[in-house]
């Protein structure tokens, strides 16, 4: 396997632990002597070291505590970086491993690589959380806990929390996309109430309200199905989908 560099790992020193210093009461930090290392070179430097563990911290959204034994607070001498008690330093040596496996042998296999050639990063897939579950993943997840208005709380908090980083699309698809899941599993209804939180969220999509009208027809709902379509042909008049249904239900749209 492909010995790893910081730049290759290019994620942090409190979030995997990858890297295990000594830790006695009057530890210095910055520490002179790297312990324990097992993934990242051999030869990496204390410097590159906490430059990459930096990085991890900031593509998983995480502190040093998240794989390291220490205590939130207490300065950084006095944390056991050594130990490998913690499961995620584990879990965060064998997903380096797959990185390195990725860029080196997958990626570095494939013909026509565009330049300058792209690499796979802890950020690839986390975004800035610790679990790379995409929004449509945790909506559906709510939902089967506790139903549309656990979804609907869920939706909420995470706008507020995370809109405008990269860790979930808060754009017009992933809601339909959670109603169209709905509308298998029949809970029309409830798929429903996502497309019109679509356009409570994106009142300017066209997109949002064609799918809630979409949706709210198949749902039995006419009325709010041809408001919603005229909406969508409002935004934009050349909608031929959102058209398309307003002529099957012998509506002409409304300028």
């Amino acid at each position: 396997m492909p010995r790893l560099r910081s730049c290759t790992v290019s994620v942090v020193f409190a979030t995997f632990g990858l890297v295990a210093l000594p830790a006695p009461a009057n530890a210095q930090w910055p520490v002179t002597r790297l312990k324990n290392v097992k993934v990242l070179a051999a030869d990496i430097s204390v410097t590159a070291l906490v430059d990459t563990m930096k990085a991890f911290t900031r593509a998983l959204g995480v502190r040093c505590t998240y794989c390291h034994v220490g205590k939130e607070g207490d300065p950084l001498s006095a944390y056991d970086f050594a130990s490998d008690e913690r499961a995620e330093k584990g879990k965060a040596r064998d997903m380096l491993r797959m990185v390195a496996a990725i860029n080196g042998e997958y990626l570095a296999k494939l013909a026509g690589r565009r330049e300058p050639a792209i690499g796979v990063q802890c950020a690839t897939c986390h975004r800035g959380v610790a679990q790379p579950r995409t929004l449509q993943q945790l909506l559906l997840a709510a939902y089967d806990v506790a139903g549309p208005d656990s979804l609907d709380r869920a939706y909420r908090a995470l706008r507020k929390r995370y809109y405008g980083s990269a860790a979930y699309d808060f754009g017009e698809v992933p809601l339909s996309d959670v109603a169209d899941a709905l509308v298998l599993r029949n809970k029309r209804a409830d798929a429903v109430r996502v497309q019109l939180l679509n356009t409570e969220m994106s009142p300017t999509s066209t997109f949002a309200h064609w799918m809630a009208g979409a949706t709210q027809l198949s749902a039995g709902d006419t009325a709010g199905a041809i408001a919603s379509l005229r909406k969508a042909v409002a935004l934009n008049p050349n909608n031929q989908g959102a058209l398309g249904l307003l002529q099957q239900l012998g509506q002409k749209p409304q300028h």
